[in-house]
C-alpha cells in the first residue's frame, strides 16, 4: 500500500507492556493526531484487571456510535485461543472507502489493517465509540 493515509505515520511503533500497549497507543494517537487528551487509569495488576480497565474506557470516555468516523475508538475482544487476553482497543480509520483499524498488539506493535480481517488476528468487534 502506498502511503496515502495519516494512520500510516503511526504504523510500526513498538508494543511495550504497561507503557505503550493498546490503550497507551490509542491515547497517543488521539493526542498527536486529533488534539484529544484522555487520562488512562493506572495499569492494573494482571490481565484481568487491565482488561476491565480497557472495557471501562468505552463508557467513561466514549459513547457507542453507528456512524463511525476517523479517530473513533474500536473496542475489540479476543477470540478463540486468545480469549485470556480479553479486550483490546484501536482507532477507526477509513482508507480508500473501507473501514480499517489502527491498533497496537503484543508481539507485533502498531498495525493498520481492514476491520473485516479482525478474525485473522483472533479478534472480534465489540463496538465503535465516539470520544466524549
Amino acid at each position: 500500500m502506498n502511503k496515502q493515509h495519516w494512520a500510516e505515520d503511526f504504523v510500526g511503533r513498538p508494543y511495550v507492556e504497561g507503557r505503550h500497549d493498546c490503550a497507551h497507543f490509542v491515547a497517543a494517537v488521539l493526542r498527536e493526531r486529533f488534539g484529544h487528551e484522555i487520562a488512562l487509569p493506572a495499569h492494573g495488576d494482571g490481565v484481568r484487571q487491565w482488561d476491565a480497565q480497557i472495557a471501562a474506557l468505552a463508557g467513561a470516555y466514549a459513547e457507542p456510535t453507528e456512524t463511525p468516523r476517523e479517530g473513533d475508538g474500536v473496542l475489540m475482544a479476543a477470540a478463540a485461543r486468545r480469549r485470556s487476553i480479553g479486550h483490546h482497543i484501536g482507532i477507526w480509520c477509513a482508507v480508500g472507502g473501507e473501514a480499517y483499524v489502527l491498533h497496537c498488539l503484543r508481539g507485533t506493535g502498531s498495525i493498520l489493517h481492514p476491520l473485516r480481517d479482525l478474525g485473522r488476528r483472533a479478534l472480534v468487534l465489540e463496538g465503535v465509540y465516539r470520544w466524549l
